[in-house]
């Protein structure tokens, strides 16, 4: 969150329209994680961004770049 947190500071500031791409990079990350994490998620791609979601909703403040990434896209 740390490293995130400065990130967007830095390339929001001065490179905005690369902030769009390197977050969505960050959330495939995230995805992909999660299907190798749980079992029920490992090979269903659409089932693990479903349940990301639902962590996004419930705990918006979870990562740093979920409260911003919907204002770069």
């Amino acid at each position: 969150n740390p490293m995130l947190r400065g990130w967007i500071n830095y390339f929001g500031k001065f490179n905005p329209s690369a902030m769009k791409y390197t977050l969505q990079c960050i959330e495939r990350r995230l995805v992909k994680w999660a299907m190798c994490k749980y079992k029920n998620l490992r090979g269903h791609r659409r089932r693990a961004e479903k349940w990301l979601t639902s962590v996004r909703k419930r705990e918006p403040r979870l990562f740093a770049h979920w409260s911003k990434m919907y204002s770069y896209c």
